[in-house]
């Protein structure tokens, strides 16, 4: 009996020990835990700031587009927004350089460009060498059902806001040809001259860009002429419309299967004045010519933008002096954009029904067709026996109840 008090008494003391142990080191590992979180905060120092050295604005305001890097938020270049992975389908428009010394971060001079998203939302500072031009194939805005424009070449003609012209220069990479570009995902073939003409016959006119293009190589054109003839011809609507439904028969013989947009001229601002109800040199105002226009289009069987009701708010008397660079007929880089996204999402809804792709249906598993419709014939015959078998006992029922 002493003997088993022992041994209990024992195992007592040797099981509290235990317990002790495990309290006591678990203790040590919640210490050692903590001890360790503590110095991992402690040694997340704050980046330090970097120094601008000298910073310049930028002579045009022009679009790009992310292929590296992080957005920071400031010169300083210690948050971000995130990576260019974050911004992949944005247009940043260049606002500045900035030379800036990284030393206290641990690295050497750098020179970053300052930007801003096109919808002026966001600005940030980027390392030059991740600031790419729209132009690059990398960069994919396509807008949806721009498939229809799949492997097409397209004709864009018109006059200096066609070209790219900005009242001061030429953006060849920013014009809204070059938008509709990316945003159908095609080619786009630009034969617009600066102070091109409906009416007349000079070099880069409507009618002589005709001489020396022929119409079967495309597959679809955009014609956008008129504000010219507005401001400097002396011929009257009639003689401009002829030359217009003229034309684009010509283009029509060289290929019936040309797909043809028209697009009347945007609004414009004479001495900081609308232009729409002044009459010009040959006596119309700039709204009968766009009328007169609109009609033509509608009688030669061609889709037109009329921005006056498509897209009233692109250039209006608040913003003209903004979104006109010259604040009077030439648009900016941005406004370009918006140009070529209007005249893209155009293009995509008067698309003609009988020429879009035709979507293909899924293709059937022949395999388990035939398995499914072989369960379903042999569903239907058991069926068929079961309701027969029911069908021969219930008569063989009224049988023995008729000899009974």
């Amino acid at each position: 009996m002493k003997l088993s008090k022992c041994l209990l008494i024992s195992s007592l003391a040797l099981l509290t020990g235990l317990t002790a142990m495990n309290v006591s080191a678990s203790a040590a590992s919640k210490k050692s835990s903590n001890t360790e979180t503590t110095a991992k905060v402690e040694d997340k120092k704050p980046t330090p700031a970097a120094t601008v050295v000298k910073s310049a604005d930028v002579d045009k305001t022009l679009p790009y587009y992310l292929s590296g890097g992080y957005a920071y938020t400031s010169p300083e270049l210690t948050d971000t927004l995130g990576t260019y992975k974050n911004f992949a389908r944005t247009t940043w428009y260049s606002m500045g350089t900035y030379t800036i010394d990284r030393s206290a971060q641990g690295h050497g001079r750098g020179i970053y460009v300052k930007l801003q998203s096109g919808d002026k939302s966001k600005t940030i500072w980027v390392w030059r060498g991740y600031v790419k031009p729209i132009t690059d194939s990398a960069f994919n805005v396509a807008a949806k059902n721009s498939d229809y424009f799949k492997n097409m070449d397209i004709a864009v003609l018109g006059d200096s806001i066609t070209y790219g012209y900005d009242g001061t220069a030429n953006l060849l990479d920013a014009n809204y040809p070059t938008w509709l570009s990316k945003y159908l995902n095609t080619k786009t073939y630009n034969f617009a001259h600066n102070g091109a003409n409906l009416a007349t016959e000079n070099k880069g006119d409507f009618t002589e860009v005709l001489h020396h293009h022929n119409f079967k190589n495309y597959d679809a054109a955009v014609i956008a002429y008129g504000t010219n003839d507005y401001a400097h011809s002396t011929y009257d609507l009639s003689a401009i419309t002829d030359v217009l439904k003229d034309n684009i028969e010509k283009m029509k013989s060289e290929n019936p299967n040309l797909i043809i947009y028209g697009i009347l001229p945007i609004d414009r601002y004479d001495k900081d004045l609308s232009a729409n109800e002044i009459a010009g040199k040959g006596g119309y105002t700039f709204n009968e010519l766009r009328d007169a226009l609109a009609k033509t289009y509608e009688e030669e069987g061609v889709s037109y933008l009329d921005w006056r009701n498509d897209a009233k708010q692109l250039i209006t008397d608040k913003n003209y002096a903004y979104r006109l660079n010259d604040a009077h007929l030439h648009p900016t880089a941005r406004t370009y954009q918006m140009m070529g996204k209007e005249i893209a999402n155009f293009m995509i809804n008067t698309f003609p029904e009988d020429r879009k792709p035709k979507v293909e249906q899924p293709k059937k598993d022949t395999a388990k067709d035939k398995k499914a419709d072989t369960t379903k014939k042999s569903d239907k015959s058991k069926k068929k026996t079961t309701s027969k078998k029911s069908t021969t006992k219930t008569t063989n029922k009224k049988a023995t109840n008729s000899k009974k």
